[in-house]
């Protein structure tokens, strides 16, 4: 009897050492990770590979440096590569949860003064693209380059159209979804969900058990309200270096398939070419918004060729 008590009582301290997990401890990455201490965060990123030019990669939302694994593999040989964990993401601290893509920007340029990097070629997914364009608009002498895949910020929304999206998405429901709704929201960001991407999954459903993932969940949507709030579209007829964009030709989450049945990817790459000075736009046959995960070494291609 007083064995199985201790057991009991043994089990609940297993219990309750794993729910005091965080975030940061939970995810698993593919490349060494290492952190660099700014004034207000501390960033995780990973470092591989050397060149002339640099690549920074910055994640979409609700993702990590992790997402950026085979671009790095396929293009380290050639390019320094450096991928970030954003604030409030992955390994990285998170000192607040309502992050706006101007600070975001303004992480971004900070890391580059810190680590002296030069010829930066700042490659943005999603979210991340947006906050790309932010950083070139608000530091434009810090980049060379400019790659956007899949990027958040050209379609627009009206006012009316953001109230109900902000109202759409809740901590709460990311909080309260299952297994099965992480999994399925997964798949859409891919035209063929590869086995490889399961992991994603794996990492996602386990966060749900961190301490910190109510907070992890409040930074998700207020990132949603800040790609809301600080739309870009107007603005990027001032970005005046080279600018690659890549869209996957099967996405099924830019345009907005509820808000804006009628748009579409060439709708997108219209918009993109008549406002940016100088661009060049590619789409990837059977790529859904996770194009450079999903096709990655057409992806890679592109950009060698970009970069070339």
């Amino acid at each position: 009897m007083k064995k199985r008590i201790l057991f009991s009582l043994f089990s609940l301290v297993l219990t309750s050492l794993a729910a005091q997990e965080k975030i940061s401890e939970t995810v698993t990455y593919h490349l060494p990770v290492k952190t660099i201490k700014l004034n207000s965060e501390t960033i995780a990123y990973a470092d591989e590979g050397s060149g002339e030019e640099t690549l920074l990669f910055v994640h979409g939302l609700s993702s990590n440096l992790d997402s950026w694994k085979k671009n790095i593999a396929g293009l380290s040989s050639d390019y320094r590569c450096i991928a970030i964990d954003l604030p409030g993401y992955g390994k990285s601290s998170r000192s607040k949860t309502d992050y706006s893509l101007s600070e975001y920007a303004g992480i971004l340029n900070e890391i580059v003064e810190k680590m002296d990097l030069k010829n930066v070629v700042l490659a943005g997914h999603s979210m991340g693209g947006q906050i790309a364009m932010h950083s070139v608009l608000k530091y434009p002498e810090t980049y060379k380059k400019l790659v956007l895949i899949a990027p958040a910020g050209i379609e627009t929304f009206t006012a009316q159209e953001a109230t109900i999206m902000k109202a759409s998405y809740t901590p709460a429901m990311l909080v309260g979804a299952s297994d099965e709704q992480v999994l399925a929201n997964y798949k859409m960001n891919f035209y063929s969900f590869p086995e490889d991407a399961q992991a994603m999954v794996d990492d996602r459903i386990a966060m749900k058990s961190a301490e910190d993932f109510q907070d992890y969940a409040e930074t998700v949507v207020n990132n949603i309200h800040a790609m809301l709030e600080e739309p870009v579209i107007d603005e990027i007829g001032k970005i005046e270096i080279p600018v690659l964009m890549i869209f996957g030709k099967n996405d099924m989450l830019i345009p907005n398939k509820y808000f804006h049945p009628s748009e579409s990817i060439a709708s997108l790459v219209k918009t993109s070419e008549e406002k940016f000075n100088n661009i060049a736009v590619k789409t990837i046959d059977e790529a859904g918004h996770f194009v450079n995960f999903e096709q990655s070494e057409k992806v890679n291609k592109e950009i060698r060729d970009f970069l070339e």
